[in-house]
């Protein structure tokens, strides 16, 4: 065969090779293309679930801690200005009250509630008044009483600002971002339980100047760094909705606890207007009408001094059995009264 028919043939051999590998490399592009677009696609659809749980938990957290000054404002100042009222009172012998040291309550719990009472009130969140929202997010994650107890006086509020400003849980919770260091959504995941993000996925979208067979092992690089981020999101949105779900059973109690106490304290009232101001002149049924309101009141306390994250922004795994005991002692069920210890 002359040898420029066999150079002919090898130059259309090579033509052929290299349409077909344009051809593959135009679909490994494509591919690319379709797998950047549905990993892109995952870790959108995981932040949206996670900046929705964070916002709704956020919310709960205020919520709470703004029942938390309103019990203070309401129930909490009737009930102290109301005990404080009565003379001799003796609840030594209460075996309502036996396992809930009600012996100490004129030096420990009455003491404690309204030194926190007095100082929600210097900070001008008396009745009638609420909390910012950074306030509102600290005193309803954290052991509200401790937190007024270690602020001056006339500055506890803004020193409550202050936890939700720099704690990064709270500072993520309460805007999204990172205060304290800027990490975004994977520093909120790392704060968070030790959850975190993989790496952002920079090179979404930028194949085009990569070769075909490169751009596919990039986008399916892309793939597993995406199903890695959306299983830790997944972790998170979890993390998130218990947190939300312990706060709700907290706050729930804390009311129910508020109107038992309101209405124990109505009947304190009643026992006043009848019988006068001392406690041994009362008959039966007022003395226990105070001995309830003193049960309630410790109980509210013991709500307000349980904290639902820790300072380094998970859930205090005790706090729902603590919660779940003193509902339990509220609707006067046996419960496990040594967890109620403060």
């Amino acid at each position: 065969m002359p040898i420029p028919i066999i150079v002919g043939v090898i130059a259309a051999g090579a033509g052929v090779y290299g349409l077909v590998k344009g051809v593959s490399g135009a679909k490994d592009h494509r591919d690319a293309k379709d797998i950047n677009d549905s990993a892109k696609g995952m870790v959108d659809s995981i932040n949206q679930r996670i900046d929705n749980s964070r916002q709704s938990t956020n919310s709960t957290i205020e919520d709470y801690g703004q029942r938390k000054l309103r019990a203070f404002n309401d129930v909490i100042s009737d009930f102290i200005e109301t005990y404080g009222r009565l003379k001799d009172v003796n609840l030594l012998n209460s075996p309502e009250l036996e396992n809930l040291n009600a012996g100490d309550f004129s030096k420990t719990t009455l003491a404690g509630l309204q030194q926190d009472y007095q100082t929600l009130k210097d900070a001008g969140l008396g009745l009638g008044t609420g909390m910012g929202s950074g306030a509102a997010l600290a005193f309803g994650a954290y052991n509200g009483t401790m937190l007024l107890a270690t602020a001056s006086t006339g500055t506890a509020i803004s020193s409550l600002s202050g936890v939700a400003a720099t704690n990064a849980t709270l500072a993520w919770l309460g805007g999204g971002s990172l205060a304290a260091g800027g990490y975004g959504m994977a520093g909120g995941m790392m704060v968070l339980g030790g959850i975190v993000a993989g790496p952002a996925l920079a090179i979404f979208g930028h194949i085009l100047g990569n070769k075909g067979e490169e751009a596919l092992n990039n986008a399916c690089s892309n793939m597993e760094q995406a199903r890695t981020i959306c299983d830790h999101g997944d972790l998170m949105v979890k993390k998130l909705q218990v947190i939300k779900q312990v706060t709700r059973l907290a706050n729930k109690t804390l009311s129910l606890t508020s109107g038992r106490l309101r209405g124990a304290v109505r009947e304190m009232k009643k026992a006043i207007e009848e019988y006068g101001e001392t406690f041994p002149s009362f008959p039966q049924e007022s003395r226990e009408a105070v001995f309830f309101s003193v049960k309630y009141a410790q109980l509210i306390k013991a709500i307000i001094d349980t904290p639902i994250l820790d300072q380094d922004g998970n859930l205090v795994l005790s706090t729902e059995k603590r919660i779940i005991d003193i509902s339990a002692v509220a609707d006067g069920k046996k419960a496990s009264l040594d967890t109620l210890t403060v």
